[in-house]
């Protein structure tokens, strides 16, 4: 019985699964209440009703607030489940993955295979590059294609080409497993207590033009838009270096990259 509930309970998942795509609008339907009544809110009111000229932005950030704050917590808490699932550590020579064609050339375990410009030259240089155009992807969010997700997910790259693919080399971004963590809830906090400011000013939650700062509506506004971004930004970066953390700290990989 123990071996045939996971299969039941799988089943079952997928059969709720497949029910409620039944009760979903149907894909290029041009009569759905969707494509005929919100999306054209959305285009006609967007700029007037949040102040940013980016419906990407509008819709994600301001309209969807809410459900945007939840996909972050949900981000937070894929990353808490990686180290709760990686947290239990046994003997980890049993689990070293030493590809045969480079073993016999090493000096140790752990070493490079052989020095490359590419990877110990290239990946300095551009990994600031990077960084400055995260930057630039959130701050720019707001009027034109970027935002959060995009800004923390090259943040997380940068992170990953240090640990995988030049990790003999010094690091740009430090941050060990217990503090990322820590990092990814301090992102979704920052977009809740963001809500918070809001009802401290009169509004109600998430409403960006009642932030209890002295500035004008639009100000407080895009205040608001960036105060979010920022806190998605740090959640989805930081999620992304706690689920690299949790899989390099179970197994180590003795290869070139």
């Amino acid at each position: 019985m123990k071996k045939a509930l996971p299969i039941i309970l799988i089943v079952a998942g997928l059969a709720a699964v497949f029910v409620k795509f039944s009760f979903l609008p149907q894909i290029g339907n041009p009569d759905d209440p969707a494509h005929v009544r919100t999306s054209d809110y959305y285009i006609e009111h967007s700029v007037k009703d949040t102040n940013s000229p980016n419906y990407v932005t509008a819709v994600i950030v301001d309209y969807r607030a809410f459900d945007t704050m939840l996909e972050t917590t949900v981000m937070f808490l894929a990353g808490l489940g990686v180290v709760v699932l990686l947290a239990s550590k046994p003997d980890a020579s049993a689990r070293i993955i030493r590809p045969r064609r480079y073993i016999e050339r090493r000096v140790h375990l752990g070493t490079p295979a052989y020095q490359s410009v590419n990877k110990d030259v290239m990946i300095k240089v551009l990994e600031p590059v990077i960084l400055i155009y995260a930057v630039y992807v959130l701050f720019h969010g707001e009027v034109s294609l970027g935002g959060g997700f995009q800004a923390g997910a090259l943040i997380g790259m940068v992170y990953i080409l240090d640990t995988m693919v030049s990790p003999s080399t010094v690091s740009l971004i430090k941050l060990p497993k217990e503090r990322s963590v820590a990092l990814a809830g301090a992102g979704t906090f920052i977009y809740t207590f963001t809500g918070i400011l809001t009802l401290a000013g009169g509004g109600i939650f998430l409403e960006y033009g009642k932030l209890p700062f002295p500035m004008s509506f639009a100000e407080k506004h895009s205040t608001g838009i960036l105060l979010v971004e920022i806190g998605v930004t740090i959640g989805v970066m930081a999620t992304i270096i706690t689920i690299l953390n949790g899989i390099m700290e179970r197994v180590r990989f003795d290869d070139d990259i």
